[in-house]
């Protein structure tokens, strides 16, 4: 009698912690929206997604990654991820038609009139923690329910493009912006002090972001995330700091053609193409080099959970 007992206390224990995450591998795969923070584009996140032109033109990054429970509270992954970003000045027209004035941040930006557009190719490395979880033997961790929060670091590649207008004002599509020197990048700092250094398309970031996740069964989790990465570069939509002459160009330490020369005065300065009685000088402020770029994503991920037939040690 004692030993039936003691089977059934070990049979309600393990149906007690099904959904307690097991130990060993697991797969994943995710995809959703993704937005670049940049100069470009609005100001405030409210405005980012509200305009009446940001949901003409979402763009979206996807990928893999596998991952190894450690605790039930404390998963690794490994993952690749490629997608596009992209943001635009014209986001900012709703703003613009009401600002009463010139110097009004919104109809600045939209009169500067950039957009730039982006592969990226990113590979990561992140911590998943789920707090509820952290007391394995707690009623909370055997909710099929639960928050995570994620922490890592991230290389990722990328290339930045511009729509070009020709001087007759006819569009030529996407051009590439990194050989163009837009801002004077790689000049000689001996002949032009306030010259950028020649910015690198390889980066590393910092990947930081929320989610939830439901164990729809043993095997399988659905789940939703954030996840925004802090960069180290300000030239993820090649702007940062000044206008500068486009005299410039034609300097021989650039190796620009004389068509590259053309394509960087016109997409330097696009306000031609909304206020053809405008135009930046030599000095103004194009971006704000103070602040780095970022760009996020906001995913729905599915987790396969390989079968072990190793025992979990917290069970």
């Amino acid at each position: 009698m004692c030993i039936l007992t003691v089977r059934v206390s070990h049979a309600q224990l393990g149906n007690s912690k099904e959904y307690v995450e097991p130990p060993g591998w697991s797969l994943g795969a995710t995809c959703g929206l993704a937005d670049l923070w940049g100069d470009v584009g609005t100001q405030g996140i409210i405005d980012h997604y509200a305009n009446s032109k940001y949901w003409g033109k979402p763009h979206f990054m996807g990928g893999i990654f596998v991952r190894y429970s450690a605790h039930p509270s404390l998963a690794f992954r490994l993952g690749v991820n490629y997608g596009s970003l992209y943001a635009d000045d014209a986001w900012n027209y709703d703003k613009a038609k009401k600002a009463e004035y010139i110097e009004d941040d919104a109809y600045q930006r939209y009169l500067r009139n950039l957009n730039v557009r982006t592969n990226i190719w990113e590979t990561n490395l992140m911590v998943e923690f789920s707090p509820f979880r952290l007391n394995y033997e707690s009623r909370m961790a055997n909710k099929r329910f639960q928050p995570y929060l994620l922490l890592g670091v991230a290389a990722f590649h990328f290339k930045p493009k511009a729509r070009y207008f020709d001087p007759a004002g006819n569009d030529r599509g996407y051009v590439n912006l990194y050989d163009l020197h837009i801002e004077g990048d790689g000049l000689p700092s001996d002949v032009f002090p306030d010259a950028p250094k020649k910015y690198s398309l390889w980066q590393i970031a910092v990947p930081m972001g929320i989610g939830v996740k439901w164990d729809i069964g043993r095997r399988l989790a659905l789940g939703v995330e954030y996840v925004y990465r802090y960069t180290f570069t300000d030239y993820l939509d090649n702007v940062s700091d000044k206008y500068i002459d486009p005299l410039w160009y034609s300097h021989p330490e650039l190796k620009m053609t004389e068509q590259q020369m053309v394509m960087a005065a016109q997409l330097q300065d696009k306000s031609w193409l909304i206020d053809d009685t405008y135009s930046h000088q030599p000095g103004d402020q194009r971006g704000n080099p103070a602040v780095k770029d970022g760009y996020s994503t906001f995913s729905v991920t599915l987790i396969f959970k390989i079968p072990s037939k190793k025992s979990p040690w917290w069970f």
